[in-house]
């Protein structure tokens, strides 16, 4: 039987050709990567959307039966019951697992309401950059009388000794944020990580509405 004979030039892989091959694998590698990447953020805005929406279908039975939409204590993820029989379980952001920052109208019995999140993908039709409390959102759901929204640029940051600027034509809004210590309604401060207040139920009202009689209503911080 003859044996099969195979013809080589002698030549070897080059190192141009190598670092050809090298950079075509590293180019199709952050072409895959990024188009995951982006699938995956598109994935987590759907989430956030469909949270906002099942949140204000609740928020709008709630009000059909009480007259007024619910106080920030009730719209909490955690432990997130305070929506029943309206919506078993309020969901958290997929990522944080913060609760939706719920803003409404200063009023122990509020007639409108808005709620805020944001999208990761910058891209989407529907994300719109600095809005809300602290220019710190990029999406909303609201009541059909909420106030009109302000359009804002973020606060830029001062440099040391000098005077910070107000862009022009824009409105910053900054709003202070309480919640309930050992029965007692105080201040909090803003997480920008979240972003949101460092604590869960957080209010718009210095006095927390009365809801700090309730030891269930203890503004837990978030690690």
């Amino acid at each position: 039987m003859k044996k099969k004979r195979y013809l080589s030039n002698g030549e070897g892989v080059t190192l141009t050709e190598i670092l050809v091959v090298v950079a075509i694998i590293s180019l199709l590698s952050v072409l895959v990567t990024g188009y995951l990447r982006t699938q995956v953020f598109k994935g987590n805005d759907a989430r956030r959307k469909a949270d906002l929406n099942r949140i204000g279908i609740a928020l709008e039975e709630y009000e059909k039966d009480n007259g007024c939409y619910p106080l920030p204590n009730l719209v909490v993820c955690n432990p997130g019951i305070g929506l029943q029989p309206y919506l078993d379980k309020i969901p958290c952001d997929p990522i944080n697992k913060s609760t939706y920052l719920y803003e409404h109208q200063d009023s122990s019995c509020p007639k409108w309401y808005r709620i805020y999140s944001n999208l990761e993908n910058e891209n989407d039709k529907n994300y719109t950059a600095n809005i809300g409390p602290n220019s710190s959102f990029s999406y909303y759901q609201e009541s059909a009388n909420a106030p009109a929204i302000v359009l804002s640029s973020p606060a830029p940051i001062p440099s040391q000794g000098a005077p910070t600027p107000t862009p022009s034509g824009t409105a910053i809004p900054s709003v202070e944020y309480f919640g309930c210590f050992n029965g007692v309604c105080d201040p909090i401060s803003w997480d920008p990580t979240r972003p949101g207040p460092i604590c869960d139920p957080s209010f718009q009202n210095s006095s927390c509405y009365g809801q700090c009689v309730n030891p269930l209503n203890e503004c837990q911080i978030w690690n």
